[in-house]
């Protein structure tokens, strides 16, 4: 598939059907996450396929603390300390399917980095290591719909129990979670909108 194709067809996805995975799609979206660029060349990666279903549950449930949120009022409560309607629009659709999206994915991948503690970064450059996990994670959600996979990227509040649950080693973060699989439906891109590509020239 054309590169540009590939980006026209991603899509963020969250409700799958049950067909697995095979696991040649699986090991080639994996080593395109590889080939990501990043910083000093060291990539700091590591990747957690989560299968057993009942570790898995154990996993989201416990220490992800993942859930469900379908209460109208308690998702309204929750984006009352939003600003942008765009967040609050994303976020209406995906807290009523957080913890089933990752229930019921075929697949789910903890994607994690080495770095130094957040509370020791005093500048932007100290977060390189958290940019390079992010360009292995958009190689990742390309590679998936380039072979007709997708999945959602979900970023803890606090991995510190997911971390503990897997058995991740200390100078470990995790960036996210990626449930994936063979979409239910396919959405459409954003908010049905397509704005053009705006860059400043020379200023802002």
């Amino acid at each position: 598939m054309e590169f540009f194709e590939v980006l026209a067809k991603r899509r963020t996805v969250r409700e799958f059907q049950s067909r697995p995975v095979e696991d040649e799609k699986v090991k080639r979206v994996l080593e395109a996450g590889r080939t990501a660029p990043s910083n000093a060349h060291l990539k700091y990666w590591e990747f957690i396929l989560l299968r057993d279903r009942e570790s898995l549950k154990n996993a989201v449930i416990e220490g992800l603390k993942a859930r469900d949120m379908k209460n109208k009022e308690d998702i309204e409560n929750f984006l009352a300390s939003f600003e942008d309607e765009n967040i609050k629009r994303v976020y209406r659709k995906s807290l009523p399917l957080q913890l089933t999206m990752m229930l019921e994915a075929p697949e789910l991948l903890i994607v994690c980095y080495k770095m130094k503690p957040l509370a020791a970064c005093k500048r932007l450059f100290d977060l390189n290591p958290l940019a390079s996990a992010w360009m292995c994670i958009e190689n990742i959600m390309l590679a998936l719909a380039a072979e007709g996979l997708f999945g959602c990227t979900y970023t803890p509040y606090d991995s510190e129990g997911l971390k503990k649950h897997l058995g991740v080693p200390d100078g470990y973060e995790i960036a996210a979670v990626i449930p994936f699989g063979y979409p239910a439906g396919i959405p459409p891109a954003g908010n049905g909108e397509k704005p053009e590509a705006r860059p400043h020239i020379d200023r802002w």
